[in-house]
Formats: C-alpha cells, sequence, structure tokens
C-alpha cells in the first residue's frame, strides 16, 4: 500500500500531475494548485483482485480564485490526471477531486518586529536578488552577506506569524547548486523563484490583522517580554475553553511580573512605606517606579493613570473566573500596560 494521504508519497505524484498539466496547456489548473491547501484522505476500499484503495483528494483555494473555476471540468481534468500519474499501481485508485473555497487567513501583524509593508519588501529583496544572481545580474560574492542577513530575519519572522517558508535556500551558493543543475535558461530560473515565492505574497498581502490593541515600542533589548507576548499572542488566538482562558491570564500575570522587574530598580526607586518589595510584586514595583519616574506636579495625571492601569491589568490577572471576554480584556490591560511603561523606557 502506498499510502497517499501521507504528504511524502503524494508530493512526488502531485509534481507529475503539474507536469502533465502544463504539457496540456493548462498552466491555470498548475497556478491554482500551486496556491492551495491539498490534503488526501482515503474514502473507499474494494477486496477485489486483493484489494483497491480509493482516494479523494480536497483542494482548499481562496474565494477569488474559487469564484473563477469552471469546478466539474477543473475537477474532471485533475481526477484523470492523477490517475496518469499513478498508472504504476493497481491497487492506488483517486475516485475523486473536491475543491473548494477557503476565506483569507487572519494573520497577527503585532507578533512580529517588523510591519507587514517591511516584511514584504524583505521578503522582495531574497525574491530578486535570486533571480538576479541567476540570470546574469549581481554576483553572489557581492550580495551573499546581506542576503543571507535578510534572509535569516525573515525567516524567524515567518515563523513567529506560523507561516511557512518556502524558501530552503539560506545561502545563494545553495541556489546555485539547484539552479546549475536542473535550470538551464533564465526563463525557468526566473519561473522557479516566482512560483516558490508566489503562495507566501498573497497570503501575506491578503491578510488582515486579528488585534486591535497592538505594541507599539521597541521591544529590543527587552527579550522575555518579546517571548512572553508572543505566547499570549499565539495561545489567546487559540483559546477555546475555560482552562485555556485561564492558562493567557497567568501568562499576562507572568509578563506583567517580568516587565515590573525589568524596570524596577529597588536602589532608584524607593518605596514609600519603607518596606521591602517581594521579587513578584508587581504591582507594588510598578507603582513605586511610576511614582519616581512621573515625580512631581506636573505629571500627577500621567500618574494616576499609569497606576490605574496598573491596577487593572493586575487586576484582571487574578480574576479566578475565565471566560473568553474577561481573557481579551487581561490581555489589552497587559499590553496596554508594556506600552505604557515601554514609553516611559523610551523604547519608541
Amino acid at each position: 500500500m502506498v499510502g497517499f494521504e501521507n504528504k511524502e508519497y503524494f508530493k512526488p505524484v502531485l509534481d507529475t500531475v503539474k507536469e502533465l498539466l502544463k504539457e496540456q496547456n493548462r498552466k491555470d489548473i498548475v497556478i491554482v494548485l500551486n496556491n492551495a491547501d491539498i490534503s488526501v484522505l482515503q474514502t473507499g476500499y474494494d477486496n477485489w483482485n486483493g484489494g483497491i484503495n480509493f482516494y479523494t483528494v480536497y483542494i482548499d483555494v481562496s474565494v477569488p480564485e474559487f469564484v473563477k473555476l469552471e469546478l466539474d471540468s477543473v475537477e474532471k481534468v485533475l481526477v484523470t490526471a492523477l490517475n496518469t500519474a499513478t498508472r504504476y499501481t493497481d491497487s492506488e485508485v483517486f475516485s475523486g477531486v473536491v475543491i473548494s473555497p477557503k476565506s483569507s487567513s487572519k494573520i497577527d501583524w503585532s507578533l512580529i518586529d517588523l510591519s507587514k509593508q517591511e516584511l514584504l519588501q524583505r521578503i522582495d529583496y531574497l525574491k530578486n536578488t535570486m533571480i538576479s544572481v541567476s540570470t546574469g545580474g549581481q554576483r553572489i560574492q557581492n550580495v551573499e552577506q546581506q542576503y543571507k542577513q535578510i534572509y535569516n530575519e525573515v525567516k524567524q519572522e515567518l515563523k513567529k506569524l506560523d507561516v511557512n517558508n518556502p524558501n530552503n535556500y539560506d545561502s545563494l551558493w545553495s541556489w546555485y547548486g539547484k539552479w546549475s543543475n536542473e535550470f538551464p535558461t533564465y526563463q525557468e530560473r526566473r519561473n522557479y523563484i516566482n512560483v516558490m515565492y508566489e503562495q507566501l505574497i498573497n497570503t501575506l498581502s491578503e491578510a488582515e490583522s486579528t488585534r486591535i490593541v497592538d505594541i507599539k515600542v521597541n521591544l529590543s533589548n527587552w527579550d522575555r517580554i518579546s517571548r512572553s507576548i508572543t505566547e499570549i499572542k499565539k495561545r489567546e488566538n487559540q483559546a477555546q475553553n475555560e482552562e485555556q482562558f485561564q492558562a493567557v491570564g497567568m501568562l499576562c500575570r507572568e509578563l506583567i511580573i517580568t516587565l515590573a522587574q525589568t524596570v524596577y530598580d529597588s536602589k532608584k526607586h524607593i518605596s514609600t512605606d519603607g518596606v521591602e518589595i517581594g521579587k513578584t510584586d508587581a504591582k507594588r514595583m510598578l507603582d513605586t517606579y511610576i511614582s519616581a519616574i512621573l515625580a512631581g506636579s506636573e505629571s500627577e495625571e500621567l500618574r494616576a493613570y499609569a497606576k490605574t492601569t496598573n491596577k487593572l491589568a493586575n487586576a484582571s490577572t487574578h480574576k479566578r473566573t475565565a471566560t473568553k471576554k474577561e481573557m481579551m480584556l487581561c490581555t489589552s490591560a497587559a499590553l496596554a500596560l508594556v506600552n505604557f511603561i515601554g514609553v516611559l523606557e523610551d523604547k519608541i
């Protein structure tokens, strides 16, 4: 049994299908496949002649792509191409293809340090540089260092967004090994890179943001805080029940403690009551810090706002009830506090 539900086994079949479609002048379908989410399920079995496994291929495409397709025609063409590509086996048959619309994904851009436009610009740089060095343009020696730096930056940002990075060439010399052996013409090299990046660029370009509250300050050198915020937002997006809502609240509590420990200095920020502040007493640490940083009558309103924000954030993280609404209020308060303290620390 080949087991086409396994992506590793199905990929060579899909690659062959694309080649067949290109030769049949159906590049329009190839483009659809390149931009689609594809899965395979075994949907039938017949014990005749040693047993035959029947598979259905499910193809999810964007809504704009879906409405342009002649579904019946395209699905029939794909079934034929799939079974042609697997003529080597009598025990595996593709019985159907189902194409369905899939709405654009939403991305929380506040998970990364770059803006959406900055990330797309860096991806565009990688794409254009790979094309340039392989088509008689720039020399690899002159751009390798910058390419590797930007590649690693993009790779990390895509990982934070939980978006697949289609480019496995962390060095232009690796890309050289690929094109020099497999793509003799400039056009083939351009096509390869354009297709490789097409789905990623479309996904990022069309994606909407999932949050209203965002981190406005620069989190560089605040690594623990940055990691905590990333984890909070991922957990918030995934949370579905009371236990998960509570877990997000606990993460927010730890974030505020980390924030307090980062900015509070017992030698500079003296508590008003003279009592030593514990290492996990985030509220008192931040209240004392705020009183010191925003001292004087001219800062009275800001000081009051900051302490109220601190009080709200701490209160929301200690609630024993946990609903989605309360979770979102908790994360909003915690992020607002990070923004406020970050501005006071000149992280702008």
